[in-house]
């Protein structure tokens, strides 16, 4: 059964700050050129090439998953939940974390 693990975006920021999680944004590639969390450890697998490129996550730590506003996101932690993956999910995605104030790069 999936759990749905939501964080905010300043709890996420604060996770990133740690080093304890590693980040993924999930939009797709003409979304996240624009603008981007500033975050040097993040990832891009757009959604529609998750599954084929799971490989890429680390098993041993927690991903955190960003879309523009978190529909995307929501599906693609079902997918890695299912998987085995510990996943959590920023409520509101990119759009709440600039809301937040926290650091964007423009692409």
């Amino acid at each position: 059964m999936f759990e749905q693990y939501l964080i905010t975006p300043r709890d996420a920021y604060a996770g990133y700050m740690l080093g304890k999680t590693m980040f993924v944004d999930v939009r797709e590639m003409n979304e996240a050129a624009e603008e981007m969390p500033a975050l040097k450890n993040i990832v891009h697998i757009p959604f529609s090439e998750l599954e084929s490129r799971v490989s890429e996550l680390p098993a041993d730590k927690p991903v955190v998953l960003f879309s523009w506003v978190g529909s995307r996101s929501h599906t693609a932690a079902r997918i890695l939940s299912q998987k085995g993956f510990e996943v959590f999910e920023v409520d509101g995605g990119v759009q709440a974390w600039k809301e937040e104030g926290l650091p964007l790069e423009r692409h």
